[in-house]
């Protein structure tokens, strides 16, 4: 008699794959043409300013590219159970980029040209919610009808509205620190680092936790919430998808009348927190979807495991009781998530991956006698 250890196994569901869907092409093409024209309408608008600081050009793009990388990287840990595509993400980062930011900025020229021949110049940022964010929020709906998995949860729509609203300030940021060179320093001084410099520190220090990255997240938390939730009452729906692109849109015109005092610092980290309540809401919710299909895997996870993959609660309750190190607890629960997404998803060789990662600690190790 000898005993031999064997891999854990699972299985997948037969509703697991994703379901059947109508033809991408046309959405394809509204994209491809929307990206495309946003980019030549926004290029074309900058090439007199880029020809008069063509070094200051080069480095904001180096600048604010490297934050929008470390951006990419943060918000790809928004998701527990399963990150954005990272096709998806690029997708929506290229929306929000050039084809929302060169509409908008054809929108806002327009609006800025009728409002100074009425002598009221000053007050056209006020009706720019008016046109970026329903800009920003068709590239939502779109890269969520076209992820290459479906969304599972509203999560996944504030995710992709972080991304597209990443590609907006990106693009905005690099404007902005070529137009106020421009205005601060006469021709053959445009190349001036210094004011690079602090348009990258308020970019930070500002508009990364006050900007498009956290308006557009929370209208996109309302968009996917609309598109994943079709079991629930179409008037909830509708209710909680327009009260959050409604409230973004207000968080952006607070953001840009820069009045009301303490009150408007206030609405600053107000914002932040709906943001952040958000995400925390929406990992709770993914923790109730995905968890359920760690029973497809008994010889793999206990039950009282499932119960502790619930929610960010309860994983850090889990990683406290636990006598190996938390960094070890940390991993293998990661790996618990990958399962479930992968059974979930009907994606085997993400699952048996995970089972790989799992089956080298002893706990989850089952034997047989042969």
């Amino acid at each position: 008699m000898t005993t031999e250890t064997q891999p854990p196994s699972f299985t997948i569901p037969p509703t697991a794959p994703s379901e059947s869907r109508g033809p991408a092409w046309p959405l394809w093409m509204v994209c491809a043409v929307g990206v495309f024209t946003g980019a030549v309408i926004l290029v074309s608008a900058l090439v007199p300013s880029v020809a008069e600081a063509p070094v200051l050009t080069a480095a904001a793009v180096l600048a604010f590219g490297s934050f929008a990388a470390l951006c990419f990287w943060l918000l790809g840990k928004i998701n527990y159970f399963r990150s954005a595509a990272p096709e998806t993400s690029a997708l929506a980062f290229l929306w929000g980029g050039f084809a929302a930011t060169g509409y908008a900025l054809l929108a806002n020229t327009a609006v800025r040209e009728h409002l100074i021949a009425q002598n009221r110049g000053g007050s056209w940022s006020l009706f720019a919610p008016l046109t970026e964010e329903p800009a920003k929020d068709l590239g939502i709906v779109i890269v969520l009808l076209l992820a290459s998995t479906r969304p599972r949860t509203a999560l996944d729509g504030l995710v992709a509205g972080s991304f597209v609203g990443l590609g907006f300030e990106i693009a905005e940021s690099i404007a902005r620190a070529l137009n106020n060179a421009i205005a601060s320093y006469p021709p053959g001084q445009r190349d001036n680092l210094g004011s690079l410099a602090v348009d990258v520190t308020h970019e930070v220090l500002r508009n990364s936790w006050t900007g498009h990255i956290v308006l557009t997240g929370i209208a996109g938390f309302g968009i996917g919430y609309l598109l994943t939730t079709p079991n629930r009452p179409a008037i909830d729906r509708w209710a909680v998808a327009l009260g959050l692109v409604a409230l973004a849109a207000a968080g952006h015109l607070l953001w840009n009348t820069h009045r009301f005092g303490v009150f408007y610092v206030l609405g600053q980290f107000g914002l932040l927190a709906v943001y952040l309540w958000l995400i925390r809401v929406g990992r709770n919710r993914e923790g109730e979807l995905y968890t359920p299909y760690l029973e497809y895997a008994p010889d793999v996870v206990a039950p009282a495991q499932i119960a502790a993959m619930r929610s960010d609660a309860a994983r850090r309750a889990e990683r406290r009781a636990a006598g190996r190190p938390r960094q070890a607890a940390r991993e293998r629960q990661r790996a618990l998530a990958q399962l479930a997404a992968g059974i979930a998803n009907g994606d085997a060789q993400r699952a048996h991956e995970a089972v790989a990662a799992l089956s080298d600690a002893p706990e989850f190790r089952s034997t047989r006698v042969v």
